[in-house]
């Protein structure tokens, strides 16, 4: 966020007040956990679209230290190769630092970071980021329109997978997953692949 905040254009916002945003990484319901739980969306959603399945799955999935560690690597790549850095990993991983989605990831930053002179004085004016609720009308509209055009899955599937853990979004993210598996068993096996 340090990073992000110096490369932004945002006014008023100084790097130290980063450290003052409010709640805790664990706690979806607070400025700072909202934040990592789409930090976590966004970068597990990066690597099992770019990453093949089975190496997502060995990094990603199999302990949760390794996934920490791999998430902040993904983050690491996108900050060192702004500096002319290569990151090295072994085994070598796919490229990730230009996928879309990390502008989903400035936006939902930017999001949090405007709020913060409101939120450090009072943190009841937080107002939750719609990354969530964008993310699952982007799946909603794969499932309208592009589904049909073959057995591609939507880049959107780890996060509305991730979504089940909101009860704010549940219930929109079972009924877009179960049309999502009525699309037969090509569609169970990538939801089983998250």
């Amino acid at each position: 966020l340090r990073w992000f905040c110096m490369r932004t254009s945002l006014t008023g916002i100084k790097i130290d007040q980063i450290d003052r945003i409010p709640g805790t990484a664990n706690d979806r319901r607070t400025p700072l956990g909202e934040l990592n739980w789409i930090f976590t969306a966004i970068t597990d959603t990066i690597a099992w679209n770019v990453f093949p399945h089975h190496l997502f799955q060995k990094l990603f999935r199999q302990d949760l230290l390794v996934a920490s560690l791999m998430r902040n690597f993904l983050l690491a790549e996108r900050i060192m190769r702004v500096h002319g850095c290569t990151p090295v990993s072994h085994p070598r991983l796919p490229p990730t630092y230009q996928h879309p989605l990390w502008r989903a990831w400035d936006l939902a930053a930017d999001l949090c970071i405007s709020q913060l002179p409101k939120i450090v004085k009072n943190p009841k004016l937080f107002r939750p980021n719609p990354f969530f609720s964008d993310q699952l009308t982007a799946f909603e509209i794969w499932l309208e329109f592009a589904s049909q055009k073959g057995k591609q899955p939507p880049e959107q599937l780890p996060i509305v997978l991730q979504v089940l853990l909101s009860k704010q979004h549940r219930i929109k993210a079972l009924q877009l997953l179960a049309r999502f598996l009525d699309l037969g068993s090509w569609a169970v096996n990538y939801a089983l692949s998250v």
